[in-house]
Order: C-alpha cells, then sequence, then structure tokens
C-alpha cells in the first residue's frame, strides 16, 4: 500500500498557515516543543510529511482552544464541525494540485 506524501505548501494549505509558520512549527518541534508531525524525507531539499500524521495533528488540534485567538474568531471557528473544516481543507487542497 502507497503511503500519501504532502509537500510543505500542501500541509500549509492543510493547516489553513503560511509555510513559514510550517517551518517555525517544525523547529520547534525538533527543539522538543509540541506535537507539530516531524517530516518523512527532505530529500533533495524539499520537506515530506505523511498524510496521515499531519491527519492525526489536525484531529488532535480540533478540539483544543488556543489562547492566542480571538473571541469572535475562536467562535467562528467552533460553530464549524470539524468535518466541515477538513472537507474545506480538501477542497482547496484539490483546487491547488489541479493549478500545478
Amino acid at each position: 500500500m502507497e503511503q500519501r506524501v504532502l509537500l510543505i505548501d500542501e500541509v500549509a494549505i492543510l493547516l489553513r498557515i503560511s509555510t513559514t509558520t510550517v517551518r517555525r512549527h517544525l523547529a520547534q518541534r525538533r527543539r522538543g516543543i509540541g506535537l507539530f508531525p516531524l517530516p518523512i524525507s527532505a530529500q533533495g531539499g524539499k520537506l515530506r510529511w505523511s498524510a496521515e500524521c499531519v491527519e492525526r495533528y489536525i484531529l488532535s488540534q480540533s478540539n483544543t482552544t488556543s489562547p492566542n485567538v480571538c473571541g469572535s474568531a475562536q467562535q467562528k471557528r467552533d460553530t464549524k464541525s470539524f468535518a466541515q473544516r477538513q472537507e474545506a481543507a480538501r477542497q482547496v487542497l484539490e483546487r491547488h494540485r489541479k493549478r500545478k
């Protein structure tokens, strides 16, 4: 069975963050801070993540409340179910892949 692999820009789209933020989270994880998934390879200078690990990370983060998020933004995020957010992220990722 072939494992789905995501590049850094795809991870950023799924998490709705910039690639710079992905790299920052990765640097923190390598220092032992946080639960951000580690890449499975970096051949040719390209970071790659297992899609399964990224999805598990998204699931683990979906029920946590971030104190850095403004109240109205947090309420908006909480009103959408995780399944709706995940489906929206998949649609964005598909559109991104079609453009390449």
